[in-house]
């Protein structure tokens, strides 16, 4: 009987060992050093996934064309000592926009501008920074924003400044990839100057329109 018992014993046993270390390597491995390597791949996995999303606009650059007309303009000192109206005329325009900063985006905008006192065509080319809310990343369609920059005149009025100080304040609808890359937008804003060499200043409000590009 003792002989019959050991015979089947021993078998079993020996199936039941060989079993045990492929079940202890298949187990679930537990433990702070098992969560660090868990999450660790986790944050690889989302990594992959957000580099590989089509949809991201994180690197997005954005060009706008616009050309416009002044609604209102004054000018003060700008050509003898009298206050002339509706001196502005009309505006050309391109902003591009390159970075971010604290979640502002950062555009480089070039204005071309024209003006009639009395006479005398008066040009001139704005070069300075807008600091534009909410990010264009975001899509929200209404954007506001500000800058300053040098403004240099290739047509003046004898004796003034060929320099001025401008500065802009805008609010404006952009609708981004109406059409593949291309949208379009409309803006208003407060475009005004002062000169730098002589006495002259300028105020204007601008309204603008244009076609919107994404790269």
């Amino acid at each position: 009987m003792i002989k019959h018992i050991l015979a089947f014993v021993v078998p079993v046993s020996s199936v039941f060992f060989m079993q045990v270390p492929t079940a202890l390597a298949d187990a679930p491995r537990v433990g702070r050093h098992a969560a660090s390597q868990y999450f660790a791949k986790e944050t690889d996995r989302d990594r992959e996934v957000k580099v590989a999303s089509p949809g991201s606009t994180s690197n997005q650059n954005i060009l706008m064309l616009h050309v416009g007309g002044y609604t209102s303009s004054a000018s003060y000192a700008w050509k003898g000592a009298d206050k002339r109206l509706n001196v502005g005329r009309a505006t050309y325009g391109v902003t591009y926009l390159f970075g971010t900063w604290a979640n502002i985006d950062v555009n480089i905008r070039f204005d071309f501008n024209e003006f009639k006192l009395d006479d005398d065509r008066v040009t001139k080319l704005s070069f300075l920074p807008l600091w534009t809310f909410p990010m264009a990343d975001s899509k929200f369609p209404l954007y506001f924003g500000g800058g300053a920059g040098l403004g240099v005149f290739f047509s003046q009025v004898n004796n003034q400044s060929n320099l001025s100080l401008d500065y802009q304040l805008v609010a404006g609808a952009r609708f981004t990839d109406l059409y593949e890359n291309v949208g379009a937008f409309v803006e208003f804003g407060l475009k005004n100057h002062l000169h730098l060499l002589s006495e002259g200043q300028f105020n204007g409000t601008a309204l603008s329109t244009g076609v919107v590009f994404t790269f």
